[in-house]
């Protein structure tokens, strides 16, 4: 249970399921030929969960002083898992992944492709190791990654085929996985934000720059409150002028994502205890993946109407 713990195996768990959304649920209804075989496809899960997975351990690796304050019941460096078994994971988990990339784009002759592998890797350690203590900086790197391990499906799927089949369609299929992880780079950088705020305390000690640290933790809270109205009016946007006409859809992106949105940036310009912003940041990751089921409801409703 620990070593899950350490790995984040729930968060695993949630990049999985994305990523067999977008497979699985998105593109079928447009019945388009594909790049990645089910073994292909199932490397690049792998690829990505592993290199994420080696991302958690860093992290809390080098956060150790941080999480004393932070997650003192939490914390599993030092306590439950010795530092040096951890990194030894660490290396492991980022090379299993890596060396899944390069299977991949060996398979589909991209060489190019590999580079997004060890470059995510890479971005994951300088985050843990010096982007985390920089303002909003370390909140835009972990918030593009994921919004990347959305689009790295369809670089793969869509980008990777020869010819001239379906071209326009391709584009346009990109086009809306290009939109979905917009949507989801902005909810988690919201809650990326809102974890700063919460966890203010044991990041001082650490002497990281955070927002909260520069600005404040209300300033700060009003800033994040500022971008979920920006997130849920282009939701509302898009969600009204391309899917209105399939009520099911609607109806789920707004009581699922658009008017939770709009609680969490209520309750910002209110709350102001730790707690508050633990169940903060526990709802957005609701958020984010109520919006990740309804991606196959936007696809169809999509194909519907072409």
């Amino acid at each position: 249970m620990n070593y899950l713990r350490l790995i984040r195996f729930p968060n695993l768990i949630m990049v999985i399921v994305m990523q067999c959304i977008i497979m699985f649920g998105f593109f079928k209804p447009f019945d388009i030929e594909l790049s990645l075989s089910s073994l292909g496809f199932t490397f690049l899960v792998i690829a990505t969960v592993f290199i994420a997975a080696g991302g958690y351990i860093i992290n809390d690796i080098i956060d150790v002083t941080a999480d004393k304050i932070n997650k003192p019941k939490k914390r599993i460096i030092g306590v439950s898992i010795d530092p040096r078994r951890a990194k030894f994971f660490y290396y492991i988990f980022t090379y299993v992944g890596v060396g899944f990339g390069f299977v991949i784009t060996a398979v589909l002759k991209e060489p190019l492709y590999f580079l997004i592998f060890p470059g995510i890797a890479f971005l994951l350690y300088l985050y843990s190791r010096f982007l985390r203590k920089i303002a909003f900086v370390g909140n835009l790197l972990v918030s593009l990654t994921v919004a990347l391990s959305i689009m790295i499906v369809g670089i793969f799927e869509l980008f990777s085929i020869d010819g001239y089949y379906d071209n326009e369609l391709k584009a346009f299929l990109l086009d809306i996985i290009l939109n979905i992880s917009i949507a989801a780079f902005l909810i988690n950088l919201i809650r990326e934000i809102v974890k700063d705020i919460e966890d203010i305390q044991g990041d001082h000690v650490a002497r990281y720059r955070t927002l909260p640290i520069i600005l404040g933790a209300q300033r700060t809270a009003r800033i994040a409150s500022i971008l979920c109205l920006i997130t849920l009016t282009l939701i509302s946007w898009y969600t009204f002028t391309f899917l209105y006409d399939h009520k099911l859809t609607v109806a789920v992106l707004f009581f699922g994502v658009i008017a939770p949105l709009g609680y969490v940036a209520t309750r910002l310009w209110e709350d102001d205890k730790k707690s508050h912003f633990t169940r903060l940041s526990l709802i957005l990751k609701v958020i984010m993946f109520i919006g990740i089921l309804t991606i196959p409801l936007i696809s169809q409703t999509i194909a519907d109407a072409i």
